[in-house]
């Protein structure tokens, strides 16, 4: 979980990040309510279904508005007031859970003076919004969706720390894959084994997702979700995926022959997919272009005249997002920042060889970066 002190001085930098003079702000999308108070209702309760909060930021105060249902969550959450308004109480009919919401907002912005209003428009409910316009006519409004996109780069140490604890989880789950996966099995099989892993060494329910591609796939589909395909001798199996802890994740990826490597030109990819990772590596710093990295490891393809067998990005960033930015793409105008955490994935796929993708995490430095994710990266 993130600390309090994490999200005060989170609000603090929103705040001072307004170009504008501001009375109150409201943020609305899950990730954000994630970021700068700390409420993660767990989707593994029945009490979260079809719930909604908003969070009312006034100054040197946080106000979370979320129903009774999820109490247990608001109770967790990192403000200084709590509204939570009854919507079920098992003895009578329950309202419209999302009106509720709506109203209470209301209720409570009635108490907020002044009429500058900097409102997440892409996530908070728009009956909040019409509400605000018909009690304050002047009310003056300015979109903060932006300004926290930006923010959201730097990640502080409690976020890296969230990170560091989907990493740990995924790390385990590649090191049961290497040592559990048998010809024989489904991707499912695999899947489950991978969780399994993930949930022991995170010591609690977590959701994993991502590309458990075998076989064909590898190169026609390029990965994509488990199936119920039986993976075969000497198939490549491709596990790329993320575990979400406390609403963050890493995002790191292996391709394993199973059974044993039986082509001298699948190890050929592994080699070349290597040198393009280390590649990838030399430019990470901040204050270097976010597209230097994708010409690094595209370059690295190139020169080995593999170049045409990439045919993806070649990294973003990861955090409360999936991707996110910084993208490392050929026409990005980014520029990495110290704090960003990153992804660099190259990947070749060639018809009947063999498609694979390697991935590892980042956390870019003042002069460098520091590697979050430490799985070992091996075809066989």
């Amino acid at each position: 979980m993130l600390t309090a002190a994490g999200c005060l001085a989170r609000r603090e930098r929103l705040w001072k990040a307004l170009p504008s003079d501001c009375d109150f702000l409201l943020v609305g999308a899950p990730e954000h309510l994630v970021y700068l108070a700390d409420y993660n209702p767990s989707p593994f309760a029945f009490r979260t279904n079809e719930a909604g909060a908003v969070l009312l930021l006034e100054p040197g105060r946080g106000v979370l508005v979320a129903d009774d249902m999820v109490g247990p969550f608001v109770e967790k959450a990192q403000v200084e007031e709590k509204v939570t308004p009854s919507w079920y109480d098992g003895d009578r009919a329950a309202p419209n859970r999302r009106g509720l919401l709506v109203q209470s907002v209301l209720d409570r912005l009635e108490k907020s003076a002044g009429n500058r209003a900097w409102i997440e428009l892409s996530a908070v409910p728009a009956g909040v919004v019409g509400g605000l316009r018909r009690s304050k006519p002047d009310l003056e409004i300015h979109d903060l969706t932006p300004i926290l996109r930006q923010m959201r780069r730097a990640k502080d140490a409690d976020e890296v720390e969230a990170i560091k604890r989907s990493i740990r989880a995924g790390e385990a789950a590649h090191a049961a894959a290497l040592a559990g996966v048998r010809p024989g099995m489904t991707e499912l099989d695999v899947y489950l084994l991978c969780q399994n892993a993930a949930i022991k060494a995170l010591g609690e329910p977590a959701i994993l997702y991502g590309d458990f591609a075998s076989g064909p796939r590898t190169w026609k589909d390029k990965g994509g979700a488990p199936t119920d395909r039986v993976i075969q001798k000497g198939d490549l199996l491709l596990m790329d995926f993320s575990i979400l802890v406390d609403g963050y994740r890493g995002d790191f990826t292996n391709t394993i022959a199973v059974g044993g490597c039986q082509s001298q030109a699948q190890r050929d990819l592994f080699a070349a997919c290597e040198r393009s990772l280390k590649a990838g590596e030399s430019v990470l710093k901040a204050g270097a272009p976010a597209r230097a990295v994708h010409e690094a490891v595209l370059g690295s393809f190139a020169s080995e005249g593999l170049d045409g067998h990439f045919p993806h990005h070649s990294g973003h960033g990861i955090g409360l997002g999936h991707p996110e930015p910084p993208y490392f793409v050929p026409h990005s105008d980014e520029t990495l920042v110290e704090g960003d955490v990153v992804a660099i994935e190259p990947g070749l796929y060639v018809d009947d060889v063999g498609g694979m993708r390697f991935e590892r995490n980042y956390l870019i430095t003042a002069d460098g970066f520091e590697t979050l994710t430490h799985h070992q990266i091996r075809l066989d």
